[in-house]
């Protein structure tokens, strides 16, 4: 860390009881944020100072975005298939059919929770 920016800051210690720090945990985690950082806002909003506005982010985002990351696989799995020139059986054309049908249903969810 830049030595300037420690120069003009001082340490405070304060002591939580266990169900304050696991509510802290709790909010800095809906947040996405360290618990310094959020403690710190806190106490210069409470003295009129100017606080950072902080994003919020469902954290079911990461969960969404690996979700598309294995439908992409599956497509890119369907695609190379269809394109190595390969006889399809019926029941390999059934599979992908259910295979696409699967991701469709996928992303439609994934969209209605976006």
């Amino acid at each position: 860390m830049n030595k300037n920016i420690l120069k003009n800051k001082k340490r405070v210690v304060f002591y939580l009881s266990t169900e304050d720090k696991e509510l802290l945990n709790g909010q800095c985690e809906l947040l996405q944020i360290r618990a310094s950082f959020f403690i710190r806002n806190s106490v210069l909003e409470k003295l009129g100072k100017p606080i950072f506005n902080v994003k919020k982010q469902d954290l079911d985002t990461k969960g969404y975005i690996s979700e598309l990351i294995r439908i992409g696989v599956n497509l890119n799995q369907i695609s190379k298939k269809l394109n190595s020139g390969v006889k399809f059986m019926l029941a390999d054309q059934q599979t992908v059919l259910n295979d696409i049908k699967n991701i469709n249903n996928h992303i439609l969810e994934i969209k209605s929770k976006l």
